[in-house]
């Protein structure tokens, strides 16, 4: 897909009907705080107060729950959340930083990335906090954990050859494996609910684009390739449209993108941060 100025974008809306709500992380209220709105950019609502600047939130499968972690670079706990903003509970208490928490298929796990041993590796926790394990110790920066939707692999990043990797560990043996048949140079990976595809961020001279592959590798292509930055992308339930944060009008703002036509729009419009986008799975797909 050839680079298109944001201007040009299309201002038609996605395709999909949009189901489901989007937690996002937004400073419109002076400190960065979770927040959730329809899929439509309708009815947003705060969900935290009184914490730390929040980050990177994740739905549980059955949509019931959102993990995120709440503090500052060198320090981050992970909490969970109901997204009427009940049930709030911190799991991790340490001095590490523990940052991108992500749900195993059954709600019962989550992976995460830490720097409790010194650099960033990748570890998984019972979803109380208990039976903290290590999966993933090696030099360099391993994050980004996404878990597979039949459980059997996290999917993370990792800088350990010099650049960008996707690459894959089992969640209960630690081995690893490339994310895909063939190496892949890229940040935040994302499945979609049925494992068919993934999106993932590939790294540009002026930040991120996103892309789309089949897991056997193949039907890799651009979805979103603009001179601003595109982040983060998450699939919609019907895995028709990815979610993600872009800075494309000069702020950053949460957008949507139908995967087959790229006809993509801004849900949030609001001065300051909005981003960090994650779409709730629906009817516990």
């Amino acid at each position: 897909m050839p680079e298109t100025s944001p201007q040009h974008a299309s201002p038609q809306p996605p395709s999909t009907n949009p189901a489901g709500l989007i937690a996002f992380v937004s400073d419109r209220e002076g400190v960065e705080a979770l927040y959730v709105m329809q899929a439509n950019g309708t009815e947003v609502r705060r969900l935290t107060e009184e914490l730390p600047p929040v980050s990177h939130p994740a739905w549980s499968m059955d949509g019931r729950r959102l993990a995120f972690n709440a503090g500052t670079p060198s320090t981050s706990d992970i909490y969970l959340i109901s997204p009427d903003g009940s049930g709030l509970t911190q799991i991790t208490r340490d001095a590490a930083a523990n940052f991108y928490p992500s749900w195993s298929p059954d709600s019962r796990r989550l992976a995460f990335s830490s720097n409790r041993d010194g650099d960033w590796d990748i570890f998984v926790m019972d979803v109380d906090g208990s039976n903290v394990r290590q999966l993933v110790n090696s030099p360099g920066l391993d994050d980004k954990p996404q878990w597979s939707p039949d459980g059997s692999r996290i999917g993370f990043a990792t800088t350990r050859s010099g650049a960008p990797e996707l690459r894959a560990v089992d969640p209960d043996t630690g081995v690893e494996e490339p994310l895909l048949p063939r190496p892949v140079r890229g940040i935040n990976p994302a499945w979609t609910l049925d494992g068919s595809r993934l999106a993932y961020n590939i790294v540009t001279a002026t930040g991120f684009d996103i892309a789309v592959v089949a897991v056997d590798g193949t039907e890799g292509r651009s979805v979103v390739a603009e001179s601003a930055s595109e982040e983060r992308p998450r699939w919609s339930p019907d895995g028709r449209s990815l979610a993600y944060y872009s800075d494309a009008e000069g702020s950053w703002d949460v957008y949507v993108v139908d995967v087959e036509t790229g006809s993509r729009r801004a849900l949030t419009k609001a001065p300051g941060f909005d981003g960090q986008p994650a779409w709730q799975p629906v009817n516990g797909q």
